[in-house]
């Protein structure tokens, strides 16, 4: 590698570290059953009717994606018409390989001549890398009691400022942004701003004080993009599918970094059927509020902090023991969680809500592993 010309905005992005595999943990420990509450899926898998979807649609998989594509974004934008009383086309939303996809877009097409991307210093750790990669400055404003502070990231604002990244509910904290605060925000951000919402969780969020970004796109505000995706409820995450809400003219001009045939007709169509499987949807979203209450509960008993969450998720705050030890004493037990340092709270622990079947194993090996560090 020594005489190539290598790319100095890549040699310092940071590398995404994802939840460790279930088979390497079975591998690594000699395990027979292991749990995986490191990633935030979906704990009841994909929706059946998606499923046959997409198996439907693999009869044409030696295609190329036709009109897989046009026909999910006519069907989110009739979605989004009737619930929200709007007049959004197909025109109004671009897909992606995954949200993460949607990003790289949306970053590569403002991010460049040392442009900034505001974000909370605790959130999603793709900003960070995205803004790396093209070259961008990256704005991370401390958090305030694990919420963004909205004041303080208008306050970072600056002439070279291009993206203010906002997820809401965030990863990893799950704090809810409120309706009021983000008017408040979208009263003052100037124009030359472009402000990302990611929602990857908003189908969980239980809050009807939720912020709703729909509104200033439906107004004709160019700079308001919102992210949403079908990993989460709707348990694609494998699949690999998201998409963004924009203005016409913000879609269009995103639309020149998208990348050809970026997705497969047979996950467009899954992701469809999956649109249409209300019943699934409620039963994810029944379960997650009821066992997040029983973890509420269970981490109660055992005396640990954690935030409440507006989405499928926990943060573990101020531990007994360090998290490097939990973590590893977790693994030992079968149950795989997340260290939160790449999401810039190297102290916490981040926990999916899984079924109650692996909330009990989590919150049992948990008990063990504090008891066994107390020398109980």
């Amino acid at each position: 590698m020594e005489h190539l010309h290598l790319n100095p905005h890549l040699l310092n992005v940071p590398l995404y570290v994802a939840g460790k595999p279930i088979e390497e943990v079975q591998e690594e420990y000699g395990l027979t059953e292991v749990i995986k509450l490191a990633s935030n899926e979906n704990p009841l898998g994909m929706s059946a009717l998606a499923r046959a979807a997409f198996e439907r649609a693999l009869n044409e998989a030696h295609r190329y994606p036709a009109v897989g594509d046009r026909n999910l974004r006519r069907k989110l934008a009739g979605l989004y018409n009737t619930r929200h009383n709007a007049t959004f086309t197909q025109d109004n939303f671009l897909t992606g390989n995954g949200i993460g996809d949607v990003l790289r877009m949306i970053t590569e097409s403002f991010i460049f001549d040392g442009g900034e991307t505001v974000i909370c210093s605790a959130t999603f750790p793709l900003y960070r890398i995205l803004t790396t990669q093209f070259g961008g400055k990256l704005v991370a404003v401390p958090h305030k009691n694990y919420y963004h502070d909205l004041p303080a990231m208008l306050d970072a604002i600056t002439s070279d400022t291009r993206l203010v990244i906002l997820c809401n509910p965030n990863n990893p904290t799950g704090t809810l942004i409120s309706r009021d605060h983000v008017n408040e925000f979208m009263a003052r951000v100037p124009p030359h701003v472009v402000v990302v919402f990611d929602e990857s969780y908003y189908e969980i969020v239980e809050d009807p004080n939720y912020s709703n970004a729909i509104e200033f796109i439906h107004q004709g505000r160019d700079q308001v993009i919102l992210l949403r995706g079908f990993s989460k409820v709707h348990g694609l995450a494998s699949l690999r599918i998201g998409y963004a809400l924009g203005t016409h003219a913000m879609i269009e001009y995103l639309h020149h970094a998208q990348l050809t045939f970026n997705t497969g007709d047979p996950v467009f169509y899954a992701a469809m059927a999956a649109l249409d499987d209300q019943a699934h949807i409620d039963a994810v979203r029944q379960l997650i509020a009821t066992e997040k209450h029983y973890l509420y509960e269970g981490l109660s008993e055992l005396d640990l902090s954690f935030i409440p969450t507006a989405a499928n998720f926990l943060l573990l705050v101020d531990l007994p023991r360090a998290t490097k030890y939990i973590y590893e004493e977790l693994l030992k037990r079968g149950v795989i969680v997340r260290v939160a340092t790449g999401f810039g709270l190297p102290d916490a622990i981040r926990v999916s809500i899984g079924t109650h079947r692996e909330n009990e194993k989590f919150l049992h090996a948990l008990k063990d592993t504090l008891r066994s560090a107390n020398g109980k």
